[in-house]
């Protein structure tokens, strides 16, 4: 009788090991779905998300248009822009925290998006333009192209860009006024969406 319940608390301690542990492969299954998206996600077989585009459209009053392409890469996500009826100069472009471009002159697409951290409450001491894409520098005939990696930047997970907007402003980026850099005016807004070609 002795050994009977012996065996059955065996079993039973056997059966919470194998519980556990594949409750907790699950879980961390789940875990790396959501962490990596995928362009179809009801398909088993459908590829990670590895690019995405913003289509800009002109602000109130601009005419400023083009195309914001994006490559997820191993050293981050790599940046295509091609951007045409620029006034002729720098101007500064950044990831912005909402993907909402339905507001006249481009405010309805918030603040920055922060890739490391919070965007409407960074840090007093941070040093950096959040969101940044960088500069691009239109010639007289306002085109400008630009290709970069920006380290921080993802397509997966919690920081993922896909939903936000880029917007493309008057003026360059001031390295001395983080974290929002002091560029101006929005001239053109697009938001972020998987690319056909993922």
């Amino acid at each position: 009788m002795e050994q009977t319940q012996v065996k059955l608390a065996l079993l039973a301690a056997i059966s919470l090991i194998v519980w556990m542990v594949n409750s907790h492969a699950v879980a961390a299954g789940m875990s790396a779905g959501q962490s990596h998206l995928k362009e179809d996600p009801g398909n088993a077989e459908s590829p990670e998300i590895s690019r995405a585009i913003a289509v800009l459209h002109p602000t109130q009053g601009q005419e400023v248009q083009g195309t914001i392409a994006f490559t997820q890469t191993p050293e981050g996500v790599q940046v295509k822009a091609e951007v045409t009826h620029l006034p002729s100069g720098k101007h500064a472009y950044h990831v912005h925290l909402y993907g909402d471009c339905s507001g006249p002159e481009g405010k309805t697409a918030g603040t920055h998006f922060n890739f490391q951290g919070a965007s409407k409450a960074p840090p007093d001491h941070i040093d950096r333009i959040t969101g940044n894409l960088g500069n691009l520098e239109a010639d007289a005939d306002g085109n400008a192209t630009a290709e970069t990696v920006i380290e921080h930047a993802t397509l997966h997970g919690p920081y993922a860009i896909i939903g936000r907007s880029v917007v493309v402003h008057a003026k360059p980026n001031d390295p001395s006024s983080p974290p929002m850099g002091a560029a101006g005016s929005r001239l053109a807004c697009g938001v972020i969406g998987i690319d056909e070609t993922s």
